[in-house]
């Protein structure tokens, strides 16, 4: 299912953008294909999309190339990169979310993960701060019951496990534009329009956007565990056949056309990465200035018009790295 950008990066020569005339052709129809298909029907849909579709592509390309270069995370780098002893407690903390991390096991239990070495990702992890009461030193006194912000990172997944870098950047980039379809999609499902149809229309809207959601196709955090993806496009199926029956006769499917037309043409409203800098020390204490045990966290903050945050950081992981699964031991807590 979802394919579209494997050769986003090509050099390829197209059309004033620089972009293939099939890979603009190819993202117009993913667009309707993720939103509305029945836009379709709407009288001089590609000739409104294209121009659209054009700076989307613009947007995450360079959104994917502005990532950092992928960072070793293993036992020997923990200690040489902040970025990494911020974000796990521990190498062996690193390894264990690494190992039950189920997008990275399924992809190394596919023939596209045999043999790859190392494993490329981008880490997706959320960024949590709290007022705490702490201890500081002021010259030669130490004070008690300073007010402080305590800066966490938690809700650690992996995304796009690719087998080189280049790859890595094009999964990045199609999963970029997947969530601006993501945005669209939500808008669309929640616009107005007249009685004859409309609540059915919309409830089989929102129930698309709920499913692919759960299959946790952008940057979002999705359900516990993500569906069997021939279940999911079977449940996908069913869904694009209740909405063709609802017609396309419709007012609302103009609007329709207008709101995916918006959204992708003012892509940084809908997601954006901006850069973020933080000074904390060990224990995640934010600090005013530089200096001690101060550490300086240079990072990436995906950001889009829901509120929803992630800090990204590109990894290589070494198969060494990634503990081997126990099923036995699984089954048992499972079974407690």
């Amino acid at each position: 299912m979802f394919k579209l950008f494997q050769s986003i990066f090509a050099g390829a020569s197209g059309n004033e953008a620089g972009h293939p005339a099939e890979l603009v052709n190819r993202a117009v129809d993913r667009a309707l294909d993720a939103t509305d298909p029945r836009i379709r029907a709407v009288s001089g849909f590609r000739k409104k999309l294209e121009p659209a579709v054009v700076r989307a592509i613009d947007h995450v390309k360079a959104l994917a190339l502005g990532m950092p270069a992928p960072v070793e995370a293993s036992h020997a780098t923990y200690g040489d990169d902040a970025r990494l002893a911020a974000f796990f407690a521990s190498p062996d903390r690193m390894s264990e979310v690494f190992g039950a991390d189920r997008t990275l096991i399924e992809y190394l239990a596919s023939p596209a993960g045999s043999g790859t070495e190392p494993i490329l990702a981008l880490l997706l992890v959320e960024r949590t701060e709290r007022k705490v009461l702490g201890m500081a030193v002021q010259g030669d006194q130490v004070q008690r019951d300073v007010a402080q912000v305590q800066v966490s990172f938690d809700r650690h997944r992996l995304v796009d496990p690719s087998e080189n870098e280049d790859g890595l950047r094009r999964a990045i980039g199609r999963r970029a534009y997947d969530q601006l379809l993501a945005m669209a999609l939500a808008r669309i499902a929640e616009v107005g329009g007249e009685r004859e149809s409309l609540e059915a229309s919309q409830s089989v809207l929102r129930a698309k956007l709920r499913a692919l959601k759960s299959a946790r196709w952008d940057f979002t955090e999705g359900g516990e565990e993500p569906p069997d993806p021939a279940a999911l496009e079977s449940k996908l199926a069913g869904i694009e056949g209740q909405l063709a029956a609802t017609g396309t006769g419709s007012t609302a499917i103009p609007r329709h056309l207008e709101i995916l037309a918006e959204t992708l043409s003012k892509p940084e409203d809908a997601l954006r990465v901006e850069p973020l800098t933080i000074l904390m020390d060990r224990m995640g204490i934010r600090q005013a200035s530089p200096g001690g045990t101060t550490v300086e966290l240079q990072l990436r903050e995906l950001r889009n018009a829901a509120g929803a945050t992630a800090v990204a950081l590109p990894v290589a992981i070494p198969r060494g790295e990634i503990p081997k699964r126990d099923i036995l031991a699984e089954v048992k807590r499972a079974l407690i």
